[in-house]
Protein backbone atom coordinates (compact mmCIF):
# COMPACT_ATOMS: atom_id res chain seq x y z
CA UNK A 1 0.00 0.00 0.00
CA UNK A 2 1.33 3.44 -0.84
CA UNK A 3 1.44 5.47 2.87
CA UNK A 4 0.48 8.59 0.53
CA UNK A 5 -2.73 7.21 -0.62
CA UNK A 6 -4.80 8.36 2.61
CA UNK A 7 -7.91 8.33 0.55
CA UNK A 8 -8.09 5.07 -0.60
CA UNK A 9 -7.45 4.38 3.23
CA UNK A 10 -11.20 5.28 4.48
CA UNK A 11 -12.75 2.98 2.00
CA UNK A 12 -10.49 0.03 2.98
CA UNK A 13 -11.46 1.01 6.58
CA UNK A 14 -15.18 0.96 5.96
CA UNK A 15 -14.68 -2.34 4.25
CA UNK A 16 -11.87 -4.00 6.79
CA UNK A 17 -14.14 -6.98 9.14
CA UNK A 18 -12.82 -7.65 12.06
CA UNK A 19 -12.60 -11.89 12.43
CA UNK A 20 -11.98 -12.62 15.71
CA UNK A 21 -12.96 -10.43 18.62
CA UNK A 22 -10.10 -10.66 21.71
CA UNK A 23 -9.35 -9.35 24.41
CA UNK A 24 -6.02 -8.06 23.52
CA UNK A 25 -4.83 -7.39 20.71
CA UNK A 26 -0.37 -6.72 20.09
CA UNK A 27 0.85 -4.85 17.22
CA UNK A 28 4.59 -4.67 16.50
CA UNK A 29 7.01 -3.04 13.62
CA UNK A 30 6.06 -4.48 10.25
CA UNK A 31 8.26 -7.09 8.79
CA UNK A 32 9.49 -5.14 5.84
CA UNK A 33 10.18 -2.18 8.18
CA UNK A 34 12.00 -4.54 10.47
CA UNK A 35 14.43 -5.97 7.49
CA UNK A 36 15.59 -2.85 6.45
CA UNK A 37 16.27 -1.29 9.54
CA UNK A 38 18.14 -5.02 10.58
CA UNK A 39 20.13 -4.79 7.02
CA UNK A 40 21.41 -1.52 8.16
CA UNK A 41 22.16 -2.42 11.64
CA UNK A 42 23.63 -5.43 11.13
CA UNK A 43 25.82 -3.47 8.15
CA UNK A 44 26.91 -1.03 10.90
CA UNK A 45 27.91 -3.38 13.16
CA UNK A 46 30.28 -5.70 11.30
CA UNK A 47 31.79 -2.80 9.63
CA UNK A 48 32.20 -1.33 13.56
CA UNK A 49 33.84 -5.40 14.38
CA UNK A 50 35.72 -5.38 11.59
CA UNK A 51 37.90 -2.16 12.30
CA UNK A 52 37.91 -3.30 15.70
CA UNK A 53 39.77 -6.42 14.63
CA UNK A 54 41.99 -5.12 12.43
CA UNK A 55 43.69 -3.01 14.88
CA UNK A 56 44.01 -5.66 18.08
CA UNK A 57 45.13 -7.57 15.24
CA UNK A 58 47.68 -5.30 14.42
CA UNK A 59 46.69 -5.24 10.43
CA UNK A 60 46.12 -1.49 10.95
CA UNK A 61 48.23 1.30 13.41
CA UNK A 62 46.51 1.24 16.70
CA UNK A 63 44.02 4.08 16.98
CA UNK A 64 41.98 5.04 20.46
CA UNK A 65 39.65 7.29 18.31
CA UNK A 66 38.91 4.72 16.05
CA UNK A 67 38.30 2.02 18.89
CA UNK A 68 36.06 4.58 20.85
CA UNK A 69 34.10 5.17 17.12
CA UNK A 70 33.72 1.68 16.62
CA UNK A 71 32.36 0.47 20.04
CA UNK A 72 30.26 3.50 20.00
CA UNK A 73 28.83 1.96 17.07
CA UNK A 74 28.06 -1.23 18.10
CA UNK A 75 26.47 0.39 21.16
CA UNK A 76 23.84 2.04 19.04
CA UNK A 77 23.46 -0.46 16.57
CA UNK A 78 22.46 -3.18 19.95
CA UNK A 79 20.68 -0.01 21.24
CA UNK A 80 18.58 0.49 17.66
CA UNK A 81 17.99 -2.77 17.49
CA UNK A 82 16.18 -3.70 20.69
CA UNK A 83 14.58 -0.59 20.32
CA UNK A 84 13.14 -1.30 16.94
CA UNK A 85 12.04 -5.15 18.20
CA UNK A 86 10.64 -4.01 21.55
CA UNK A 87 8.81 -1.41 20.19
CA UNK A 88 4.50 -2.56 20.23
CA UNK A 89 1.48 -1.10 20.88
CA UNK A 90 -1.11 -3.06 22.66
CA UNK A 91 -5.16 -2.71 23.08
CA UNK A 92 -6.40 -4.20 25.75
CA UNK A 93 -9.97 -4.06 25.83
CA UNK A 94 -10.52 -0.07 25.70
CA UNK A 95 -7.05 0.86 26.48
CA UNK A 96 -4.21 1.67 23.84
CA UNK A 97 -0.82 0.70 25.44
CA UNK A 98 2.48 2.36 23.64
CA UNK A 99 5.39 1.87 25.84
CA UNK A 100 4.70 4.05 28.89
CA UNK A 101 1.97 5.58 27.49
CA UNK A 102 -1.72 4.51 28.31
CA UNK A 103 -4.28 5.80 26.68
CA UNK A 104 -8.31 4.59 27.44
CA UNK A 105 -10.31 5.33 24.47
CA UNK A 106 -13.46 6.93 26.29
CA UNK A 107 -10.89 10.05 26.77
CA UNK A 108 -9.81 10.28 23.06
CA UNK A 109 -11.24 13.77 22.19
CA UNK A 110 -10.34 13.10 18.64
CA UNK A 111 -7.96 10.84 16.44
CA UNK A 112 -6.45 11.54 12.88
CA UNK A 113 -4.66 9.67 10.60
CA UNK A 114 -1.84 11.92 8.84
CA UNK A 115 1.19 12.11 6.95
CA UNK A 116 3.69 13.78 9.29
CA UNK A 117 7.87 14.59 8.88
CA UNK A 118 10.08 12.04 10.64
CA UNK A 119 13.32 13.17 9.96
CA UNK A 120 14.18 15.73 7.22
CA UNK A 121 13.57 13.86 3.98
CA UNK A 122 10.99 11.28 5.64
CA UNK A 123 7.68 11.10 5.79
CA UNK A 124 5.22 8.14 7.63
CA UNK A 125 1.74 7.65 8.67
CA UNK A 126 0.69 8.53 12.10
CA UNK A 127 -2.39 8.18 14.65
CA UNK A 128 -2.17 11.60 16.26
CA UNK A 129 -4.49 11.68 19.28
CA UNK A 130 -5.95 14.17 21.53
CA UNK A 131 -7.47 13.52 24.75
CA UNK A 132 -9.90 15.47 26.51
CA UNK A 133 -7.31 16.86 29.08
CA UNK A 134 -5.77 18.18 25.75
CA UNK A 135 -2.52 15.39 25.88
CA UNK A 136 -1.39 14.91 22.38
CA UNK A 137 -0.33 11.36 21.78
CA UNK A 138 1.40 10.57 18.12
CA UNK A 139 1.66 7.16 17.22
CA UNK A 140 3.91 5.98 13.91
CA UNK A 141 1.74 3.71 11.74
CA UNK A 142 4.31 1.24 10.95
CA UNK A 143 2.83 -1.66 12.18
CA UNK A 144 1.95 -4.99 10.94
CA UNK A 145 -1.97 -5.26 10.51
CA UNK A 146 -2.56 -1.52 10.85
CA UNK A 147 -5.71 -1.86 9.08
CA UNK A 148 -7.18 -4.12 12.16
CA UNK A 149 -5.49 -1.48 14.47
CA UNK A 150 -7.09 1.39 12.89
CA UNK A 151 -10.53 -0.57 12.76
CA UNK A 152 -10.27 -1.47 16.24
CA UNK A 153 -9.66 2.23 17.41
CA UNK A 154 -12.94 3.07 14.65
CA UNK A 155 -15.33 0.63 16.97
CA UNK A 156 -14.06 2.40 20.13
CA UNK A 157 -14.52 6.07 18.89
CA UNK A 158 -16.69 5.99 15.72
CA UNK A 159 -16.45 9.15 14.48
CA UNK A 160 -13.73 10.85 16.48
CA UNK A 161 -11.40 9.01 13.99
CA UNK A 162 -10.46 11.44 11.01
CA UNK A 163 -8.35 10.61 7.91
CA UNK A 164 -6.61 13.62 7.04
CA UNK A 165 -6.29 14.09 3.19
Amino acid sequence: MDIYKLENLKKRLEEYKIEDEKDTYVFRVNKKYATSSSIFFIMISFIAIYSLYKELAGIEKFSVFRMIMSIALIGYSIFAAWLLFGYKIVIKKNVIIAGKVSIDMQEIESATVKIDRISAFKYDRFLDIVTKDKKRVKLRLNIGNDMLFLKLIQNYIGDKLEIAY
